[in-house]
């Protein structure tokens, strides 16, 4: 009995090092400066839900309302606490979850202690951000709802793994209930595991059914929302809006046969990569399965857990392969094709393909490190290599330069600040602004609305169709092409000139105006930010239009 009460302490110690060791290599990854990318997204979004009055008239927060689970798991704390300290309390709270969803997930796997770290950051390392895979997806960074729906996701592969056949639903219930399409690829897939189960084995689908109610009653949290985007909206806005969602707007994660041939390239050979190094480890699990004590030297205690893994990523191989089926086949009707593309074909390929390779991959390293041929062993060490020199490099960047993400594509991004920190200083909370293209940030660091930026793109259908009239407006596309052979694109207000501006701020109710100094504009200057005249950026200057703000959100008639 004591024995019993020891080793069950000791077991409990080990899993809470285990999962601070994996919180540890999370932050690393994902541990940048506020706001991360979409945090300046998601976390502004979250404000205007519990504040009204925070940057009214602005298109972006005034649309729907689709993550009613994260503005109330976290999203209210923006009603006592800054921004930035809102996106800390929510990564940590993410990445803990992420971080136990996949020591649980990895231990079940691979028995060995603190392997479940090694698998993690191999997961990090060929996840890459979300920036050198198929679709742009990506897990450990800032929070926004996916981050937390992914590690309810990873608690049901975990049930999965052990051939629970009870829970994974219900994970991935909750996991629907943070952002529906996670969870909804998560069910498809494993239930292409299930039915793929030896039919002896198979549990019945009266085992499934308590699961799969409960599971769903928990998704319609994040389905209903969802589906409300196109309620009492003309079905051709609603095929419109996909369209413009699909192709205009995310080609990178929902259309990647219309991405330019380089960039498509490169997807498709990290995906080639991807598959053909699953194959493989695939071939070695079956192998080591039936020889002799060939899982035991992998720490792997169960072939039919690593199986199922496996058969998962398999299935989101092949939803990837159906959506890229769908793709070409409707190229020639891409209103039909973005009526099935915009839910995401690609984003689990992404998730599932990497986590397969780390686990397994991790029983691969186990096993080949104890083999007799010494450039077996050296083989073995080039994935902890790699991790590690991924991790380091990581820290060596942000060590450099540790600049928010969210502002990281604006030139001279102090200056930007500066700037913005003077507009929630100093103008009326009611002020409406022109800004720049790639000022998807400015509602964070000024708390006032904006016209339109590139990144924020409303939730509900009619409000997508006007942000892209909006935005084509805002940032218009010349004939001419620049040395690339690329169409140029005016992306900052001071690129259009004077009269432009200003026929713009009467058109959307523009009281101010916040661009590059250089060229000027031809209205009041209320700030500059200083430059140095030998420095080879600009600064930013904030223009009154003498316009009064309009607190609609559709352009004035």
């Amino acid at each position: 009995m004591i024995e019993s009460t020891i080793d069950n302490d000791r077991s409990r110690g080990q899993f809470g090092r285990e999962i601070a060791l994996i919180l540890l290599i999370f932050f690393i990854d994902g541990g940048t400066a506020a706001p991360h990318v979409n945090e300046s997204h998601y976390l502004t979004k979250a404000t205007h839900y519990w504040n009204a009055d925070y940057c009214p008239g602005d298109l972006f927060l005034d649309s729907a309302d689709p993550h009613l689970a994260f503005y109330w798991s976290l999203g209210w704390l923006t009603k006592f606490l800054p921004l930035t300290a809102v996106a800390w309390i929510g990564r940590l709270a993410a990445w803990t979850l992420l971080a136990a969803g996949w020591q649980r997930l990895s231990s079940t796997v691979v028995r060995a202690p603190w392997t479940s770290a090694l698998s993690a950051a191999l997961w990090v390392t060929l996840l890459r951000d979300g920036n050198r895979n198929f679709a742009g997806e990506w897990v450990v960074g800032g929070i926004e709802a996916k981050c937390v729906a992914y590690g309810f996701f990873l608690f049901g592969m975990a049930a999965l793994a052990r051939g629970d056949w009870r829970r994974p639903w219900i994970w991935f219930g909750a996991a629907s209930a943070l952002h529906v399409l996670v969870g909804a690829w998560a069910v498809l897939a494993a239930l292409g595991v299930w039915l793929t189960e030896p039919r002896g084995e198979r549990a019945t689908v009266r085992v499934l059914l308590p699961g799969l109610v409960a599971g769903g009653l928990l998704a319609l949290i994040g389905l209903i929302p969802s589906l409300a985007l196109e309620w009492h909206t003309d079905p051709t806005i609603n095929a419109e809006a996909a369209r413009i969602y699909v192709y205009d707007r995310l080609p990178h994660h929902l259309a990647p046969l219309s991405l330019p041939a380089s960039e498509l390239r490169g997807r498709l050979i990290w995906l080639g990569g991807m598959v053909a190094a699953f194959t493989a480890l695939w071939i070695w699990l079956r192998r080591q399965a039936r020889s002799t004590n060939g899982l035991a030297a992998a720490s792997i205690d169960s072939s039919a857990a690593a199986a199922r893994i496996m058969r998962f990523a398999a299935f989101a191989l092949a939803g990837a392969i159906a959506g890229l089926a769908i793709e070409l086949a409707l190229d020639h009707d891409r209103l039909a094709a973005a009526r099935l593309l915009r839910y995401y074909w690609f984003r689990q390929v992404d998730v599932a393909l990497p986590l397969a390779l780390a686990i397994i991959g991790t029983g691969w390293v186990l096993a080949t490190l104890q083999s007799s041929r010494a450039w077996a062993r050296v083989a073995a060490l080039a994935p902890l290599v790699w991790a590690a020199s991924f991790l380091g490099g990581v820290t060596y960047d942000r060590w450099q330069s540790n600049l928010p993400p969210a502002i990281q594509q604006l030139e001279n991004a102090t200056a930007w600040q500066d700037a913005c920190e003077w507009v929630a200083g100093h103008t009326p909370a009611d002020a409406k602004f022109l800004v720049p293209r790639s000022g998807h940030s400015f509602k964070w660091y000024a708390s006032r609305a904006d016209v339109g930026t590139n990144k924020d793109v409303p939730q509900d259908a009619a409000a997508v169709v006007e942000w892209r009239a909006r935005t084509r407006e805002l940032f218009p596309t010349l004939d001419s092409v620049d040395e690339r052979g690329r169409k140029i694109l005016l992306d900052s207000p001071e690129q259009l000139g004077t009269p432009r501006v200003l026929e713009l701020a009467q058109k959307y109710g523009a009281s101010h105006v916040i661009a590059r100094s250089s060229p000027a504009l031809d209205l009041p200057v209320l700030f500059a930010t200083p430059v140095d005249p030998d420095a080879d950026v600009s600064g930013y200057t904030v223009y009154a239009t003498g316009v009064t703000p309009t607190p609609t959100t559709t352009a004035m008639p």
